[in-house]
């Protein structure tokens, strides 16, 4: 005997997921943007360079620095993914220069 059983469930629309996707995203950012280490780092950064930095530019030039630091590390990659780090090192720089960086 075969036994079967019908599960019904609600059209899901994919923006709900976009939805959920974004206030994820979001809160995550505020997080780390609210976080005393990104804090303390504006702050060196303030001082280091004699001009008020925010939070989120303190993001961007730590992403930068990782980007740059992922790019000149002495490991044997192939040329693509030395080609990739790049690409990603100037997107990073691109992005500070958006934030108000110079």
């Amino acid at each position: 005997m075969k036994k079967e059983v019908i599960l019904q469930s609600a059209p899901v629309r994919s923006s709900q997921f976009s939805d959920v996707r974004i206030s994820l995203f979001s809160t995550l950012k505020s997080f780390v943007l609210r976080s005393t280490v990104i804090m303390v780092l504006s702050r060196f950064y303030s001082r280091l360079l004699e001009m008020r930095i925010t939070p989120l530019q303190t993001f961007h030039l730590t992403h930068a620095q990782l980007a740059f630091f992922m790019m000149v590390f002495p490991v044997e990659m192939s040329v693509v993914v030395r080609s990739l780090l790049v690409l990603w090192f100037a997107l990073t720089l691109l992005q500070c220069r958006r934030s108000g960086l110079k």
